[in-house]
């Protein structure tokens, strides 16, 4: 193996949890926010007009409905932006949640530091990520791909990425729709701000903040005692104390964009999800030609496979 490989392997090793890690471990400076998750939208809006929810049905309510046919439209085409401090990523591609969260996204980590500590592997700022329920790839290309002739994909089972991100058991949650509007529910105050438009669309708009502990018992399925504890130091670390969480919904009870905001040592983290072509197809097949953690170890400098 050339010698430029093995050091680029070496250097990506040392970034590779940052990765896995979202917002959930952010230093002060601002550097390991991750593109995972993404996870988190690029969409203005503007005042328009829509129909509230029905008489007498709290807006808590309404957004248990919500889930309902949001969920059972099981995926949609997003397009997501991630800003923590000074460093902003963005994203777009599609999701689905039908069984298990599973996405196929390209974020642009361009102005992020991980866009050169990443090159040697990705080829460039722009890094392809597929999500299946039980693992994470990243597409492999510059020296990687050149100099070995492949395989096109980093490997994380869905252990690698907890252990990682200190708990997170899915990657995806920031952008997952229903679990979007069941975190709002979670926070026990929602308040309906009224109608909006939100990319050309008519839509009424849902605001509430949660705090920390909520933030964890709306984590996600799967979540144990220990895994909930990580997920509390990790916030304790970062300085969140509690979240702000936004969803706009359209005539057909549909989510549009969600938001969420928070303040943290690293400076203020904003995350913005937009969705639209509901029931769009996702991932067309798992990848079968890729390197998992083990395999990448083994080609550093000192690796087994020195």
């Amino acid at each position: 193996m050339a010698g430029t490989q093995k050091a680029a392997v070496a250097v990506v090793l040392a970034a590779l949890a940052l990765t896995a890690t979202a917002c959930n471990n952010n230093d002060s400076d601002g550097k390991n926010a991750a593109p995972a998750a993404p996870t988190t939208a690029a969409a203005a809006t503007t005042a328009a007009t829509q129909a509230a929810p029905p008489a007498k049905v709290s807006p808590a309510v309404f957004l248990e409905q919500v889930t309902k046919k949001t969920g059972a439209a099981k995926s949609a085409k997003i397009t997501e932006e991630i800003t923590v401090g000074q460093v902003t990523m963005k994203g777009q591609g599609a999701m689905g949640w039908s069984d298990g969260l599973e996405a196929d996204l390209t974020m642009d980590l361009t102005g992020s530091p991980m866009a050169k500590v990443l090159e040697p592997l990705t080829g460039g700022p722009k890094v392809h990520y597929l999500y299946t329920p039980d693992a994470m790839y990243m597409g492999l290309g510059g020296e990687m791909v050149q100099s070995g002739g492949g395989p096109h994909w980093l490997r994380y089972s869905k252990e690698e990425l907890a252990k990682m991100s200190g708990g997170s058991t899915d990657q995806l949650q920031s952008a997952d729709p229903v679990q979007g509007v069941r975190t709002l529910i979670a926070g026990g105050q929602v308040t309906e701000v009224g109608p909006e438009t939100v990319n050309g669309k008519a839509a009424t708009h849902y605001s509430g903040e949660i705090a920390a502990a909520d933030l964890i018992k709306a984590s996600g399925r799967g979540v144990t005692q220990e895994q909930a504890d990580r997920i509390k130091q990790n916030l304790d670390k970062a300085g969140v104390t509690s979240e702000q969480v936004d969803v706009w919904v359209d005539a057909d009870q549909l989510v549009v964009k969600r938001t969420e905001h928070a303040d943290t040592k690293a400076g203020p983290m904003n995350v913005s999800v937009s969705y639209s072509d509901y029931g769009t197809p996702v991932i067309a097949s798992t990848p079968v030609d890729f390197l998992t953690l083990a395999d990448l170890a083994k080609l550093a400098p000192g690796g087994a496979g020195s």
